[in-house]
């Protein structure tokens, strides 16, 4: 099943998850997460470290958008582990060269 994680209200990033119990658990795990602090929208955190983080199941349009992208990218080589596999439902900024 397809679930959206929610920082905030706003819907980041979709993901796999066996049932809703597993993608609460995913979105309870969000500060183990290095890439919703690191990872940059609009010059902004994708997650301040303190905004509630919750799941919901995906639209069809989310769940759509998340298996295109995801046979996009597994074209050439699966995941070793489809658990591990997002789509980022935000514009990411380009990262910043130090």
């Amino acid at each position: 099943m397809i679930f959206v994680l929610e920082i905030g209200g706003t819907a980041v990033l979709a993901f796999e998850a066996d049932n809703f119990d597993d993608a609460q658990i995913f979105a309870a795990n969000a500060e183990e997460r290095t890439d919703l602090t690191e990872l940059t929208s609009n010059g902004k955190p994708l997650w301040n470290g303190t905004d509630a983080v919750s799941a919901r199941s995906a639209t069809d349009a989310e769940a759509d958008l998340f298996r295109e992208q995801r046979a996009e990218d597994w074209k050439d080589e699966p995941h070793a582990d489809p658990e591990d596999f997002v789509v980022y439902l935000v514009p990411l900024d380009e990262p910043q060269e130090d």
